[in-house]
């Protein structure tokens, strides 16, 4: 059995991209990429830094010294936390803000932002067509001051944001798409890996005793496996789910990983099931299974000795190819909203649901999508090592 190192080298670099972006976003922000709330003093539907039209990135502002940045863009928000930070603009002006919290929203920041653009002369109309954080930023004809700004940090830190954030900018609540991407790609992972462990440790021994017993017992274990053959997956998958599931954060449904990767293998067991029941039958009619137990060998001597070896060649690259096709399977049910928790599909359908392409925020689909036809490449590769086993699915 020949391995297609093409193959072999592009899931090791998907593997190591996994592992790479898994430690590139904090536990917190993964944790908390259902919290609206955590992600309020964002920037809105920011653009990702590599895009043309990103004007201003995120500055962040630690230690105590002073920074010089050119502004060119107005800013989007300025956050502090525990902080005492001086402004001095290219005019001179300076303006000091003490305390944690952002300046659009808290109100005694934004009372001090508000006051100061006042103090520059400002409309009450500007005070309300601009951010408070933007006033800081105006000039006296209301427009952007461009020029070189010095912030000083007395104490604690800050971050001030623009219109671009990250590889992958924010969506409309202000969450970094790209913190949303690893999770989605790490939950549909991990989903997938669990439901195809399940596959094999289910399908396993009911093929060997369907194969191998032709008495009740076996009868019975045909009888369930062919009924969850027959059996229309996403009705029952909608039914068990809610059945099991409880009401989280934002009405979103909540099972645990092992458990929906116990629900979605049921579908699958069923098809590993039968071929590996049809290799049993194959084998135990041989001559070395017959001499094997003219000397006494057991059921499960031959069973464990004989025939799970052969089973476990099969189940390789059985398992190569059933693992993209448990990832399209989630991938489709979270686009549906069938399944709950973080995927690809779920992702992808709050890129809908936000209006991503309509909004030419084609990069937010295009991620995922990228990775799957990597995947499909790579296990494309890994094919013809599997066909040549006469592995089917």
């Amino acid at each position: 059995m020949m391995i297609n190192r093409k193959g072999v080298l592009m899931i090791a670099v998907f593997i190591a991209f996994l592992v790479g972006a898994h430690f590139s976003v904090s536990p917190s922000d993964m944790e908390h990429w259902d919290d609206r709330l955590y992600w309020k003093d964002y920037p809105k539907n920011a653009l990702p830094v590599w895009h043309p039209g990103a004007d201003m990135g995120t500055l962040r502002l630690e230690g105590q010294g002073e920074i010089v940045v050119s502004v060119e863009a107005l800013p989007t928000n300025l956050v502090l936390s525990k902080a005492t930070l001086v402004i001095t603009r290219p005019d001179g002006r300076s303006i000091r803000l003490s305390g944690s919290g952002s300046v659009n929203s808290n109100t005694t920041l934004v009372a001090e932002a508000k006051a100061f653009a006042r103090e520059l002369g400002l409309s009450e109309t500007a005070l309300i067509l601009y951010q408070p954080t933007q006033l800081l930023f105006l000039s006296e004809n209301e427009t952007l001051l461009k020029g070189d700004y010095i912030f000083r940090v007395e104490a604690g830190r800050a971050i001030l944001f623009g219109n671009a954030y990250g590889p992958l900018g924010t969506d409309g609540y202000g969450r970094d798409l790209w913190v949303g991407f690893v999770k989605s790609t790490w939950g549909t992972v991990v989903l997938t890996v669990l439901t195809v462990s399940f596959v094999i440790l289910i399908g396993l021994p009911f093929g060997v005793i369907s194969g191998y017993h032709r008495n009740v017992l076996g009868d019975a274990v045909t009888v369930i496996v062919d009924a969850f053959n027959s059996i229309p997956a996403i009705p029952l998958v909608l039914v068990m789910i809610y059945a099991i599931s409880r009401v989280g954060a934002y009405t979103k449904l909540v099972v645990p990983d092992w458990l929906i990767g116990i629900i979605l293998s049921l579908f699958f067991f069923s098809q590993y099931s039968n071929s590996i029941r049809g290799i049993v039958e194959n084998e135990k009619v041989k001559e070395y299974m017959a001499a094997s137990k003219s000397i006494g060998a057991s059921d499960s001597y031959v069973v464990f000795r004989h025939i799970l070896p052969i089973v476990l060649s099969y189940t390789v690259p059985y398992v190569t190819m059933l693992f993209p096709r448990v990832m399209a399977f989630i991938s489709v049910l979270g686009l549906f909203n069938i399944i709950p928790g973080n995927n690809w599909g779920s992702y992808i359908a709050e890129a809908l649901k936000q209006g991503a392409l309509m909004g030419r925020y084609w990069w937010w689909v295009m991620a995922p999508v990228i990775v799957i036809a990597f995947l499909a490449v790579a296990v494309s590769n890994l094919f013809e090592y599997a066909e040549t086993s006469g592995v089917q699915l």
